[in-house]
């Protein structure tokens, strides 16, 4: 079809609709009621476009309503649509809104029941107030598809002007309780020029917005929570006289999600990580050593991607209270193994402590046999082989084989020897004979240690270090009290 074509049909069906005909050619049913209220309202709606037309053209917009009179009282009501995004690196925080205000403009009375709408800027043709956001950084109207804004002028003179607005406040937030803390972000409205003596503001509470002037539509958010909103009058005073102004606060609380899953568990991953050095044997230096190592650099790539998005404050944050414990335990769990490298697994100390506490059997230790014990001991044997069994003796000075020698260490004891004894010294060791009195010989021999030549006793081999047994128990025990403590102090200092 052509471009005559199509608009010869369209203006068919604009001039058919115009007569009350459908596309079929058939007319509407119309009652005459119907008909007497749109040529009513169509001539409310010419008369007050009229009214208003003949107001503007007399309006001076610089004066303000009541000018010289009673201040202008405007009412205030924030539709939060949604909340952006609340940058700690910057300190703001940004949402949309719609902005409403209400105000009587004597200068707009008219005689007709139905107010006048009207979507347009209307500071071009009459007088609004001059709010602005004093904490405001950025701040865009919208103007897709045309201005996003409404105006309502009733016939008592009260208007109502609504405008779109996406906006980024400054909020001074303290991270002393990061991440288990609550930002108060405020939103300060005040009159750029007037003021008090010629603007006043108030909040306009109804049940929508329930009686705090704020109606929200959605508070999702990617890690926080709306946990509060207050509404206040604000009056400020400076050198250019007393301004009226509004403040919200939106409280938002930190989700603790993210904290735990990106920093909480892998600090505490890592510090049990480096507990298992205590169940690696002191011989395995490297495994200990090199585990070591590498827990202490992953845990310092930890702390420092975690503050990457923080501004660099001069104060410690929570989480930095427990990253460096964390570190410290980690740091202090490979200076561990440094004691257990130059220390003694088993030393005296600790045997005696062991002992005194009745966790390890006393030692008695071998008392050397005089060379006269040795001989009593074989007096009575009747046993004729040779003594191959190594007794610990000892020998006051080199014996004889005369008798007289082996009487002078056997007289001592004061036993009375009823066999003959002789004694050959040798090297290593003694040969002892024995004569019963049928004169039959017994020989035996022992083993003699001379005196201060002790040969060198085998160190006996211990499974685990004191010191790793002992760091078992107090290095999970005391981390352990740390995150009680931690949570404890710095959950509880939260407000909620």
């Amino acid at each position: 079809m052509s471009l005559p074509h199509a608009l010869v049909t369209l203006l068919m069906l604009a001039a058919s609709s115009c007569h009350g005909f459908s596309i079929t050619g058939h007319r509407h049913e119309r009652s005459l009621e119907e008909d007497e209220d749109w040529v009513r309202g169509k001539e409310e709606a010419a008369n007050l476009s009229s009214t208003i037309n003949e107001i503007l053209a007399n309006y001076d917009p610089k004066l303000r309503p009541n000018a010289g009179g009673e201040p202008v009282e405007i009412t205030v009501e924030i539709k939060v649509v949604s909340f952006g995004e609340l940058n700690e690196a910057n300190m703001d925080y940004s949402m949309d809104i719609f902005f409403r205000q209400w105000w009587y403009d004597p200068r707009f009375r008219h005689n007709s029941s139905t107010p006048f709408n009207m979507a347009g800027d209307p500071s071009k043709l009459f007088w609004t107030p001059d709010t602005y956001f004093f904490n405001v950084k950025r701040i865009k109207y919208h103007y897709v598809t045309r201005e996003n804004m409404r105006v309502m002028i009733y016939s008592t003179g009260k208007i109502y002007f609504s405008a779109r607005i996406t906006l980024t406040a400054q909020c001074d937030m303290d991270f002393r309780l990061y991440p288990m803390d609550t930002q108060h972000c405020p939103l300060i409205i005040e009159s750029y020029a007037h003021t008090t003596d010629d603007v006043d503001y108030k909040w306009r509470k109804t049940v929508a917005n329930k009686g705090k002037g704020i109606e929200i539509v959605s508070q999702e958010m990617a890690q926080f929570e709306l946990a509060g909103i207050d509404t206040k009058l604000r009056d400020t005073k400076n050198s250019k006289g007393s301004f009226a102004g509004l403040s919200v606060i939106f409280s938002f609380k930190r989700r603790l999600e993210y904290f735990v899953s990106s920093v909480f568990s892998p600090g505490v991953t890592l510090v049990m990580l480096s507990w298992c050095c205590f169940w690696i044997s002191r011989d395995a230096v490297p495994a200990r050593a090199s585990l070591g190592i590498t827990i202490i650099l992953t845990a310092i790539v930890l702390c420092g991607s975690v503050n990457e998005a923080m501004p660099p404050v001069s104060y410690s944050k929570a989480q930095d209270y427990f990253l460096l414990v964390s570190f410290g335990f980690i740091f202090l769990s490979f200076l561990e193994f440094v004691i257990v490298l130059n220390t003694d697994p088993d030393p005296k100390w600790l045997q005696c402590l062991l002992v005194c506490l009745r966790l390890r059997p006393k030692k008695r230790g071998k008392q050397p046999l005089k060379l006269m014990d040795v001989v009593r001991e074989k007096e009575n044997s009747s046993n004729t082989e040779p003594d191959t069994e190594l007794i610990d003796a000892e020998i006051s000075h080199s014996p004889e084989t005369s008798t007289p020698a082996v009487n002078s260490h056997v007289g001592g004891c004061g036993h009375t020897l009823t066999q003959r004894v002789v004694v050959s010294n040798g090297g290593q060791g003694a040969t002892v004979m024995l004569f019963d009195n049928t004169g039959a010989m017994h020989q035996g021999k022992i083993q003699v240690k001379p005196i201060n030549k002790d040969p060198p006793k085998k160190r006996k081999k211990i499974s685990s270090h004191w010191v790793d047994i002992i760091s078992r128990i107090i290095f999970p025990a005391s981390y352990i009290a740390f995150l009680v403590l931690f949570w404890r102090n710095f959950v509880d200092q939260a407000p909620f």
